[in-house]
């Protein structure tokens, strides 16, 4: 899979700052339904945006934690996946490491009942769907504050913006 960028403190904050921590593995989706909507996951507690996926975990392949993860976050299968490509982040502030493999999901089939972790139904997280541009508005014209939502950010805007460019049919 491509490499679509890697994103260091450098990048994000400005500061010099490496991790040599190996890295968490992840798998996240651009996830667009049977009428043209995307999938966002948002969180009110932290006022956040993003992309539904999260980690590998022990014994799973990345495509298996891929669909387990968008069938827990937005209730639906994946019925046809594409590689989008792989975002490294190395923050140094944080000592930590991790690789995203990004897909694009597409789904005919949802139900009604995503299964949220108990974390995600603390900070009353849901999901939401969008059209293509009210996606990048929503993700991309945010002010975070916070390190670890800053790299959130950017993470799926690179996703996002690999995928304007190179994917949308």
């Amino acid at each position: 899979m491509k490499l679509i960028c890697e994103l260091t403190d450098k990048i994000i904050l400005g500061q010099e700052g490496r991790s040599s921590k190996p890295p968490r593995l992840t798998a996240r989706a651009i996830v667009q339904n049977r009428d043209g909507h995307y999938a966002v996951m948002y969180s009110d507690k932290f006022k956040l945006h993003s992309l539904p996926g999260g980690g590998v975990e022990d014994g799973e392949d990345v495509l298996s934690a891929l669909c387990r993860e968008v069938l827990e976050e937005t209730g639906c299968t994946c019925d046809q996946i594409r590689e989008l490509g792989i975002i490294r982040e190395n923050r140094g502030c944080q000592d930590y490491t991790q690789e995203s493999y990004y897909y694009v999901v597409y789904t005919e089939h949802c139900t009604d009942a995503p299964a949220l972790t108990d974390a995600e139904k603390a900070s009353n997280t849901t999901v939401q769907w969008y059209t293509f541009d009210d996606m990048w508005r929503l993700i991309r014209n945010v002010q975070h504050d916070t390190v670890q939502r800053m790299y959130l950010q950017a993470r799926d805007v690179a996703a996002l913006k690999e995928f304007a460019e190179n994917h949308m049919k």
